[in-house]
């Protein structure tokens, strides 16, 4: 694309980065700021200009997902691999980057690449041995990640934990004996984990300046997104790659940096102006996402906290921002989904899938989602979340088809959670399936990933916490639990950890485009809490009362809110759940989607699609839901 083509429709700051010399560049660039654009304009700006090969271009992100995204618009600029005529932009996470650079390295010298953990919980259960933690693998992994992102060794966990005030599920020297165990358990299996491929690249540039001076040739242009999140083990790496090279452009936004618990430290982006000498530091303030009366509240925030703060949003006035107190957690829920029913019947396109519900914590998920399933409203699951994620590694611990097959059939049994169910269904799915090769946890796990995770509805409600919401936008959002002993989170005792806070509640609130509610309990299982002292300044930019600002309308508006296999299946799910028997027991998929499409209106209807003795026993619940789906809205 061409250089003046790349600079249309940038604003003036915008344009500044984008076309700024060849020197260090650290560029301030708040939410919804059109930092991605920016990044990825500045990459085609130094290709079309020749200031830089595409291939000798190295861009770090943080995410596998921000990853994709930088390469598709990358590719839509221009900058893609093309057979004989140009190379692309090297683009992935530091893990990423390390994996491809260390395998290079061996290959290079002819030695093996050794096997990467699979199931670091197992590694880890093994460490703790009999320690009561053994059951808690993953606040254990928690430790050994924050460990090795803050280049701390076993030797000096104790120690250093404890002088940072570092909360961990069992005292420090515990802590420090599990993760020597796990670190040699390694050694011995010659295994790494994905923080080891750093570390070892790292090494390797270091002790080898032949090797040093090829990565630098190789990637002789360094560009970093959300650079605010670096830990020190990651900065090492970029260092490391750096060299003494001015020749690099890093992004960031210090009021989103909410990674401090798992080892990451702002400092690291503050401080790089002083660490490479001559840079220039850019920022964009406009804030091209958020109405100007979400900003002003996300703002108010953060100066309430005494953090000074220059953004401006650059939309139109919407709606006002909208807060809520509710006597406890169980109304809290119910007073969320009459907000988002509000908010559906003001019309406009697609307004479920549009919205979300950011909380602080993964305990507040479940209830959230029960009430917005209960009151009809179709709740987004293609984000993994916490407790997906878990099940699809609890089927995944299977040796073999058998085993499989046993955990399905346990789930089936005894298991009351709709995401376990669901990913039982996918295993059945996958059993069915002629897979070459050992069919095993491993096996289904990578097919999971692959293929079944993009079959799960992506219309409805997002519910996930604020951490996860990060880099997300929305039309419409609601901050739930805003109050005491949740924003800020209560395991915050010092200044630093409590400005973290601060950030993430700037991240939340910020999320929102159109529509912001805010909510919070006067009490929540059994404990006062009410409104969050970071909210005290709420009610000036508010343009309605405080407790009377939202109402469900007296006459819910019908929307349909799933289609009709949907809802066929949330209806098969539980009858088996009921009478105890797997769902294609009930009904096939195949047959479940033949009804979903040709919509019989009779039992004869039905029974030539599932047989005469199947329809007499679901036709007056299949019939009754596809009836009722007909009907005129």
């Amino acid at each position: 694309m061409d250089a003046e083509e790349l600079l249309r429709g940038l604003d003036t700051d915008q344009r500044n980065a984008v076309t700024c010399p060849e020197t260090a560049t650290v560029v301030h660039a708040g939410a919804g700021s059109g930092k991605t654009r920016v990044l990825t304009h500045r990459i085609a700006y130094r290709v079309a200009t020749g200031s830089a090969h595409a291939e000798r271009i190295l861009a770090i992100t943080f995410t596998r997902e921000a990853a994709s995204e930088m390469r598709r618009r990358l590719m839509d600029l221009g900058v893609s691999r093309e057979s004989g005529e140009s190379q692309s932009v090297t683009v992935g996470t530091f893990h990423a980057v390390a994996l491809a650079l260390l395998r290079q390295r061996l290959a290079d010298i002819h030695k093996p690449m050794p096997s990467i953990i699979h199931n670091r919980l197992q590694l880890v259960t093994t460490a703790a041995e009999n320690h009561p933690l053994v059951t808690r693998a993953r606040e254990l992994l928690v430790e050994v990640d924050w460990a090795h992102a803050r280049l701390i060794p076993p030797a000096t966990y104790a120690q250093t934990a404890k002088r940072l005030g570092r909360y961990a599920p069992a005292p420090h020297n515990e802590i420090a004996t599990i993760y020597k165990r796990y670190e040699q358990l390694k050694l011995q299996r010659n295994v790494v984990d994905l923080d080891d491929l750093i570390s070892r690249v790292v090494d390797a540039i270091r002790a080898d300046n032949a090797y040093a001076q090829a990565v630098r040739w190789r990637y002789r242009h360094l560009f970093v997104d959300e650079a605010q999140d670096m830990n020190p083990l990651q900065y090492e790496l970029f260092e490391a790659i750096r060299g003494q090279r001015a020749d690099v452009f890093v992004v960031g936004d210090p009021m989103q940096a909410i990674y401090g618990w798992n080892g990451s430290d702002k400092r690291l982006f503050d401080d790089l102006p002083d660490k490479i000498r001559g840079t220039t530091v850019l920022r964009l303030p406009n804030n091209y996402r958020c109405s100007p009366q979400i900003l002003a509240v996300a703002t108010a925030v953060v100066q309430h906290a005494g953090h000074e703060i220059d953004v401006r949003s650059m939309r139109v006035g919407a709606e006002p921002v909208v807060a809520r107190s509710f006597a406890d957690a169980e109304a809290e829920v119910i007073g969320i989904t009459s907000m988002l029913w509000s908010y559906a019947a003001r019309g406009g396109a697609e307004p479920w899938k549009s919205s979300a519900v950011l909380v602080r914590t993964n305990i507040q998920i479940e209830p959230i989602v029960d009430a917005l399933v209960a009151s009809g409203i179709p709740v987004r699951t293609a984000r993994p979340s916490p407790e997906l994620s878990s099940a699809i590694s609890d089927a995944a611990q299977s040796k073999n088809r058998n085993g499989l097959a046993t955990w399905v059939t346990d789930v089936f049994s005894e298991s009351e959670s709709e995401i376990q169910r669901w990913v039982a269904e996918q295993l059945q799915t996958f059993l069915k399936l002629d897979h070459p090769g050992t069919v095993d946890g491993r096996a289904f796990s990578s097919w999971m990933r692959a293929t079944a995770a993009d079959q799960r509805s992506t219309d409805g409600v997002e519910v996930l916490t604020f951490h996860s919401a990060k880099g997300r936008e929305w039309d419409c959002v609601v901050v739930a639990g805003a109050e005491v002993g949740l924003l800020p989170h209560a395991s915050a005792i010092n200044q630093e950890q409590k400005a973290e806070e601060v950030r993430l509640a700037y991240v939340a609130l910020t999320r929102a485009s159109k529509q912001l509610f805010i909510t919070w309990a006067q009490t929540r299982k059994g404990r006062t809490s009410g409104r969050s002292e970071l909210l005290s300044d709420l009610g000036d930019l508010s343009s309605a009362p405080n407790e009377s600002l939202v109402t469900a309308p007296k006459r819910v508006p019908r929307v349909r809110v799933a289609s009709l296999e949907d809802q066929l299946r949330t209806w098969r799910s539980g009858v088996a759940r009921v009478v105890k028997q797997l769902p294609n027991a009930i009904c096939s998929d195949y047959e479940l989607r033949l009804i979903a499409t040709q919509r019989p209106t009779k039992n004869e209807e039905l029974a030539v699609i599932v047989g005469k003795i199947t329809a007499r026993r679901i036709g007056p619940d299949v019939l009754g839901i596809i009836n009722q789906d007909n009907k005129p809205e």
